[in-house]
């Protein structure tokens, strides 16, 4: 069964030293409040890393993301005793991780698998009153800056599968030809 976090409060404005965004407070078992924040900019980069375009949706797997299992390290590191053996991790059993996959639709797919598992077995962040609609209604999404997000991930992830670019990226400021 997992637990269960209720969305209590939700604060609009800055996050931090010039950065715009929320606040979600929840309330764990126990009267823990728990404050996850946001940058507004996060809405941006989960639409361009994985396709999304709900925002309710987008803040859903935001507000989960933290739950997320942690794979072993490939390498641990005390700092009392020497640099343990290198181990290589075994594969994600819910699909291949936004760097290793081939295709948006790869990467979105088996990061809703890892949400849903999340949801399913260790938390799950409740809305009773509604409180997240604000986010909804104003996660402030641009298309032109999701695109620009999208195109360094996508170059990102062509590095990481098949290593350097086939052809590099053109300069933005291309000079005319002189006749």
């Amino acid at each position: 069964m997992p637990e269960e976090h209720q969305v209590v409060d939700v604060l609009a404005g800055d996050i931090g030293p010039g950065v715009e965004g929320w606040s979600v407070i929840a309330l764990r078992p126990g009267g823990i409040r728990w404050q996850t924040a946001i940058p507004q900019a996060a809405f941006e980069w989960r639409a361009a890393e994985y396709g999304l375009t709900d925002p309710a949706e987008i803040l859903d797997v935001i507000l989960h993301e933290c739950y997320l299992e942690v794979p072993e390290p490939v390498r641990q590191q005390s700092v009392k005793a020497p640099v343990v053996a290198a181990s290589k991790p075994g594969p994600d059993p819910y699909g291949p991780t936004l760097r290793e996959a081939v295709s948006t639709s790869a990467a979105r797919d088996a990061h809703r698998r890892r949400v849903a598992a999340v949801k399913e077995r260790r938390v799950q962040v409740t809305d009773p009153e509604g409180l997240l609609s604000h986010i909804h209604r104003n996660h402030g999404m641009d298309s032109g800056r999701v695109r620009e997000k999208r195109e360094a991930v996508d170059i990102r992830r062509w590095q990481s599968v098949y290593g350097d670019l086939p052809v590099q990226p053109r300069s933005m400021a291309l000079e005319v030809p002189r006749a």
